[in-house]
């Protein structure tokens, strides 16, 4: 039985500006992985053309060192130390002696490892292993950082702590494609997103360009049972309550004039009223759901 032909991506059209963070979000299956590949030279399109830095061909070696690649559940040998991971990828880079020293020194400093160098992989927790991966796609200094779920799988503290290396990169000037589940973590970091779905990009652009503010919360004090069941007859969400303290959201046929005259009614203290705009969570999942309804 012979295999049906699949088409990964079609007509895909992306700018990524130097020195931004771009978010590359898509369900499984929708060609992210294939437009990494592309872009680190390892399969061609059958159509069109990939340019890095400029006009610069990706099929340039030199090209190639200005690309650093953190690979999805990276595995590196757990005999190896921290160091020698680096002064190996280093070496496939071409750094040799004081510059391999110096570039390992660089980038264990730059991902807080310099405590860990000499240590076991097999030591290692997960953040660890994910820093000194960052450390190897950092170790030729490169002006590009393509990172395959650079924070998923970490917990808290070291998702912030990758965050927050990865946003001193880009202070640095360097250029991020990140592809990643964590919606989250995407929208604190990015300047920009691209959207991907059945190999189609369903859209791009900043936040500010994407995300519809479209609700209004009030925080208020105050609030009982009794009072939180006539609003949400009313058609107010609750959320967020502690205690007499909660957030109302406002939305539906009630405007943002209607809830504060129902908090007054009621002797509710108002602390604030903020607008709310969609999460990229919400836009992930609006968008991916027209482009299923419109493909069946």
């Amino acid at each position: 039985m012979r295999g049906q032909d699949v088409h990964a991506l079609k007509d895909l059209n992306i700018e990524i500006h130097e020195g931004e963070i771009f978010g590359y979000l898509g369900p499984n299956g929708s060609g992210k992985t294939t437009t990494i590949k592309m872009l680190l030279g390892l399969i061609f399109p059958t159509n069109g053309i990939i340019e890095i830095l400029g006009n610069r061909s990706i099929s340039s070696a030199a090209v190639k060192k200005d690309i650093g690649y953190l690979p999805e559940g990276a595995y590196y040998p757990d005999f190896l130390r921290g160091e020698e991971i680096l002064s190996y990828y280093g070496k496939l880079y071409g750094l040799r002696g004081a510059d391999l020293k110096r570039r390992i020194n660089e980038t264990l400093e730059m991902v807080g490892m310099q405590h860990a160098r000499r240590r076991l992989l097999r030591g290692y927790s997960k953040g660890m292993r994910q820093r000194i991966g960052l450390a190897q796609a950092l170790i030729s200094d490169p002006r590009i950082l393509i990172l395959d779920e650079p924070t998923t799988g970490l917990d808290p503290i070291a998702r912030k702590e990758i965050r927050d290396i990865l946003l001193r990169l880009r202070a640095q000037g360097k250029t991020l494609f990140i592809s990643s589940h964590e919606l989250l973590e995407v929208e604190m970091m990015s300047d920009r997103v691209g959207i991907l779905f059945n190999g189609v990009l369903q859209t791009i652009g900043s936040m500010e360009e994407l995300l519809i503010k479209r609700e209004m919360t009030v925080d208020v004090d105050g609030l009982t049972d009794e009072v939180a069941t006539s609003l949400t007859e009313r058609g107010v969400s609750i959320e967020d309550r502690t205690g007499a303290r909660a957030q109302l959201r406002v939305g539906g046929s009630l405007s943002i004039f209607d809830v504060i005259e129902l908090c007054k009614e009621k002797a509710l203290q108002i602390h604030s009223v903020t607008p709310r705009r969609e999460t990229l969570e919400e836009l992930f999942v609006r968008v991916v759901g027209a482009a299923e309804a419109a493909r069946s």
